[in-house]
């Protein structure tokens, strides 16, 4: 089947949700002026505890920043909320190791869906490739990391680098972006693996200026690699 997700959606791909924002930053606001700097692909990553509120309310809260990636042309994915994704009729889906499992999400969201998973270590590649190897057509792309040192999520474990990253999606013929304490300073030292591109949270959310900073990494990536 033709993949659901292009290589080039993966190239500035941020994640994000309230808690990653700046006080008094508005997420609606805050994800047009990201857009607007070129953002290819966007995922809802909500971890606040009002996160497990009443499904109406969380969508609520996430409809309109799904409005707006659609006028974009944009993939927009929900983290970890299977009930949200399929709720919204949302792009996709984001899962990690702890979360429900992918071939659970396909069944639930269908064949027009995009389901991503996060590996991070040798086993969770063992893991993947059982699940490849069970149903090819499940997932769609991986989210490889920690690639830096990272500060947004507590539980991302140990840094990979850049030879890290090699070794764990070497030989994968599925998209993959690199997460995890990527930021303009460090981003081209990604150039050596063949990942598609780089998922951010602070370089974008926790700046100033999102549209700026999203229109620096895209041109630093750019400068790497061709977008």
């Amino acid at each position: 089947m033709a993949p659901r997700l292009s290589r080039s959606s993966l190239s500035l791909y941020l994640v994000f949700g309230p808690q990653d924002l700046l006080p008094d930053v508005d997420p609606h606001a805050f994800l047009q002026a990201a857009l607007d700097g070129g953002v290819s692909c966007v995922q809802w990553r909500d971890k606040r505890p009002s996160a497990s509120a009443a499904l109406d309310e969380r969508k609520r809260q996430c409809a309109p920043l799904l409005a707006l990636a659609r006028r974009a042309g944009i993939p927009f994915l929900i983290n970890d909320d299977l009930e949200l994704a399929q709720a919204l009729e949302a792009d996709g889906l984001h899962l990690g190791q702890d979360d429900a499992s992918p071939i659970l999400a396909r069944r639930k969201l269908g064949d027009e869906a995009i389901i991503g998973w996060s590996v991070g270590t040798a086993e969770e590649r063992a893991r993947f490739d059982q699940i490849h190897a069970q149903d090819p057509n499940c997932i769609d792309y991986l989210g490889v990391g920690p690639a830096f040192v990272t500060s947004t999520k507590s539980d991302a474990g140990e840094s990979l680098g850049a030879v890290g990253i090699s070794n764990i999606i070497r030989g994968l013929s599925l998209p993959t972006v690199a997460i995890g304490g990527i930021n303009p300073s460090n981003c081209t030292e990604l150039k050596s693996t063949a990942i598609d591109g780089i998922a951010v949270v602070g370089a974008i959310a926790k700046q100033n200026d999102p549209k700026a900073a999203a229109l620096l990494l895209r041109e630093i990536w750019k400068s790497t690699v061709t977008i």
